[in-house]
């Protein structure tokens, strides 16, 4: 490839896409939604009607942020930890000359996030293969009167039009721009990571905040939509919690002109993150020393901290 940037961004994303974790992970998912298959026709357990046709008030809203948490974690949780490992291989190879002489650290750092967001969509598609293939185990040996067809996908392709397409679009974005700040927030804090070992505790580190947010969501009242809006309005502009609020206002109101602007600060804030944690990485990724959170911070601020350039 001529360019170089495009060349390493695409050896990093074979390189991880080729780790055999990718397939051990796949048949985890598979063996999971296999065991949930065979439960539910052994055991035939009674389902609640969903209403797909209304998400508009808190309780729906929290069922439906609740879900996408637990989604963000769990992805997060089994990709922060491959990418924290590949920075430390990176540190302990030529990788720092490079670096130091070829690709800037700006350009490191883009292809880290392309790459993170690569192997989220893979793991996503690998779950997504797992679920279709318990699925149609299930379908032959469905205990229930109703197909699989008429009972999900049938009411959701009843309700599609333009705007709602338009707004599940908007949705998606909203997770991307969380997801895009999570991995950003996970590279920035695991240059403190030294060694393989260290890769857990501070994924653990990382993941901290949704642990938080959920415990949040879990414990307030649900049925207070007053309360509700008045939150996610509030938190829709807090650095790196902003959107996942952003969605949930969404979720209540729908897309608006303030939705608009919460996420363009969002962006905002993505964009000083990513300024901050190159300033990190100009100093820290050459470096053996310990650093602690305080001085990881201290370095975010510092435009002119560089070492080896």
């Amino acid at each position: 490839m001529n360019n170089k940037y495009v060349a390493y961004t695409y050896l990093s994303i074979k390189t991880l896409i080729i780790n055999k974790s990718l397939v051990f992970g796949f048949l985890f998912y598979l063996i999971i939604a296999c065991i949930a298959a065979l439960y539910i026709v052994i055991f035939k357990p009674d389902f609640p009607t969903i209403d797909v046709t209304s998400i508009a008030n808190a309780t729906k809203a929290l069922g439906a942020v609740h879900v996408i948490i637990l989604i963000v974690i769990f992805f997060l949780f089994s990709t922060v930890s491959i990418m924290m490992q590949s920075v430390i291989d990176d540190r302990d190879s030529k990788v720092t000359e490079i670096i130091n002489t070829s690709v800037s650290e700006a350009h490191y750092l883009v292809g880290k996030l392309l790459t993170s967001f690569t192997l989220m969509f893979v793991t996503m598609l690998s779950a997504f293969t797992a679920i279709c293939i318990a699925i149609g185990i299930f379908s032959v040996f469905n205990p229930y009167a109703i197909s699989v067809y008429e009972a999900l996908i049938q009411p959701i392709i009843a309700i599609l039009d333009w705007e709602v397409v338009g707004f599940i679009v908007g949705c998606i974005f909203v997770v991307l721009v969380m997801l895009f700040t999570s991995s950003l927030l996970a590279l920035g804090i695991s240059i403190k990571a030294k060694q393989a070992v260290d890769a857990f505790p501070v994924s653990l580190m990382v993941l901290t905040p949704y642990f938080l947010l959920f415990g949040l969501f879990v414990f307030l009242p649900k049925d207070n939509m007053e309360l509700w809006q008045t939150i996610a309005s509030w938190m829709s502009f807090i650095p790196i919690a902003s959107p996942i609020f952003i969605l949930l206002y969404v979720l209540l109101n729908g897309f608006s002109p303030f939705a608009y602007i919460a996420i363009l600060v969002s962006i905002g804030y993505f964009l000083v993150l990513f300024k901050g944690v190159v300033n990190i990485y100009r100093y820290a990724f050459y470096v053996r020393e310990k650093l602690s959170l305080f001085e990881l911070v201290r370095l975010f601020r510092n435009k002119h901290s560089k070492y080896g350039h």
